[in-house]
């Protein structure tokens, strides 16, 4: 029932399996054992404890008109054993209406309900158990789930003192967490107040996952499950209150000499890359420059083929095992990673690589020569050339088979990566574009640039969802779109930063003039939003700083890049 693999057609038996497990202990229940989770005791005014066959006696002699026979103790009467749970359920739901103790206890302590006056159960309950309260509360975000449909019937009063049993000690443990994981976490929370044994399984990860997922969804493929989803779901929602409230902790990393055009970072490191021509390795939690790329700080020796950029480093983009970087003078350069050592240099454009972006085939770069460029990763082969934009082109993105572009001719291309072809156009902008964003399942196209608004398209109508007019007072020069927290971050050379809803387009946060210039690139994750500046600096605005227990929700990875060598 762990299995963090499982499906939703798999959640579906289950839950089916739960409802013909609850049917068939309501029509026919399981003889009496003494380990059964129906092997219980309840004290009522006027009647003895269950005697030694299970049957209640009245003080009186005569028999008690409610429960009729003990639970197993006819067997030969499955109609009348039947009648006597439906009547232990209902008096769940109803309660009773004398103020007199009564009790439902099972093998595992299970719910201590009506409190008497005087009553040692009252006393033990307090001590032990919480509260008869707590108990309806709970039960009570229970049912929109459907669970209290089960326990209190149809219609009837749940205003009286009332009679519990405990569900824990009725249902195996599997269907239990399977019922549980259907909840909020405020119920999940609940759960945990109403004894001891609800507290432990109500700590399930298992459960907490389901939790953690239905309220902020997957996470990305390849992150292990073996988690704390309970911390994890506390780190998320602390998070995400910060990202409401605007609540940063800012930090300049210094050492650009020039204008910083491009960034990208994960969780241990930054890379940047600047006007003046060197590429920086910064350390993410402590802000340290571990290595710098290029110029003359790290000369090539002299039996190399591939040197560093010449010019200014416009672009680049990185993964576990490669980093290319697009500059002025016209190239793109490929090095290996951790080593960070160039072994391929990609010559096809005849002006300055203003992007560059790749997945695990391929290699795209787009240039001030208003063309694109396919090259094959492994080899550094050009596949293909792609004309059709009649200015510059600023932008790309690859995700899946298709190359988004946008050009100085405020025109949108979507791209075949394999044949080239072109599959669509978006027009609409007024001014040259500068900036874009694919979305991961290739359905979203965000855009931006000189006209001061960014757009949202959809790419399968190729229609335009929305505009965020006068988004900036100046050129939208970065875009960066987070799918997953459906959140826009957008960087402008009127100096500030902005956060806007994906949805919507409503703005959520604002930064301006935290960088004395231009900004250049901005970039964001859970945690921070990275940005860089025509005045040399890259701002790093965390979120999570204080925020305990971030390991549970960004563990290091195994086996840390070596940095700095």
């Amino acid at each position: 029932m762990g299995d963090a693999g499982r499906t939703p057609g798999l959640r579906t038996r289950i839950s089916a399996r739960a409802r013909s497990t609850i049917t068939r202990i309501l029509r026919d229940p399981p003889p009496k054992r003494n380990d059964t989770p129906l092997n219980f005791t309840e004290n009522i005014p006027n009647i003895t404890s269950i005697d030694g066959n299970g049957s209640y006696t009245r003080v009186d002699g005569v028999r008690d008109q409610l429960h009729g026979p003990g639970i197993g103790h006819d067997r030969g009467d499955n109609s009348r054993t039947t009648s006597n749970i439906q009547a232990w359920l209902l008096k769940l739901r109803i309660g009773g209406n004398d103020c007199q103790t009564r009790s439902v206890t099972g093998p595992h302590g299970g719910f201590l309900s009506t409190s008497g006056q005087g009553s040692y159960a009252q006393g033990r309950e307090r001590t032990h158990g919480p509260s008869v309260s707590n108990h309806r509360k709970v039960l009570g975000h229970l049912i929109p789930n459907g669970l209290g449909t089960i326990l209190y019937g149809g219609g009837g009063s749940r205003s009286n003192s009332i009679v519990g049993i405990d569900i824990m000690t009725v249902f195996p443990t599997e269907i239990v967490a399977q019922i549980l994981s259907y909840l909020d976490h405020r119920s999940l929370l609940s759960c945990e107040l109403v004894s001891r044994y609800w507290y432990s399984v109500a700590l399930s990860s298992h459960i907490w996952r389901y939790t953690f997922e239905a309220e902020y969804g997957k996470l990305k493929a390849g992150i292990s499950y073996n988690r704390d989803w309970k911390s994890m779901f506390e780190v998320k929602s602390s998070l995400n209150k910060r990202w409401l409230k605007g609540q940063v902790n800012p930090t300049y990393l210094n050492g650009h000499s020039d204008s910083v055009y491009c960034v990208q970072f994960d969780q241990e490191k930054i890379i940047t890359g600047s006007r003046d021509r060197t590429i920086r390795v910064w350390d993410i939690a402590t802000g340290q420059c571990l290595k710098i790329i290029g110029a003359s700080h790290d000369p090539r020796p002299g039996s190399s083929t591939v040197g560093y950029h010449k010019g200014s480093v416009l672009c680049l983009q990185f993964d576990d095992q490669i980093l290319v970087t697009g500059s002025s003078d016209h190239t793109c350069i490929v090095y290996s990673l951790p080593e960070f050592e160039p072994f391929l240099t990609l010559p096809g454009h005849r002006m300055g690589v203003l992007d560059v972006c790749f997945d695990e085939s391929h290699i795209v770069s787009c240039s001030k020569d208003t063309s694109i460029c396919v090259w094959e990763r492994s080899t550094g082969l050009l596949l293909n050339r792609l004309r059709g934009h009649e200015g510059p082109v600023n932008a790309v993105q690859l995700r899946g088979s298709i190359v988004a572009s946008a050009s100085g001719d405020a025109n949108i291309k979507l791209w075949d990566v394999e044949n080239g072809n072109c599959l669509r156009t978006l027009s609409g902008h007024t001014r040259g574009l500068a900036c874009i964003q694919l979305s991961e399942d290739c359905r979203t196209v965000v855009s931006g640039g000189n006209d001061q608004s960014i757009r949202v398209w959809d790419v399968d109508s190729g229609h335009l969802r929305y505009e965020i007019r006068d988004a900036h007072k100046s050129l939208v020069r970065s875009l960066y779109l987070d799918s997953h927290n459906e959140r826009i971050i957008s960087g402008s050379y009127d100096q500030s930063v902005r956060v806007w809803d994906l949805k919507e387009g409503k703005s959520l946060l604002n930064f301006p003039r935290w960088h004395g210039s231009w900004i250049l690139a901005a970039r964001a994750d859970d945690r921070r939003i990275v940005s860089t500046s025509q005045d040399s600096h890259v701002l790093v605005l965390d979120f999570s700083s204080g925020i305990r227990g971030l390991e549970s929700m960004f563990p290091l990875p195994s086996n840390p890049t070596a940095l700095g060598k």
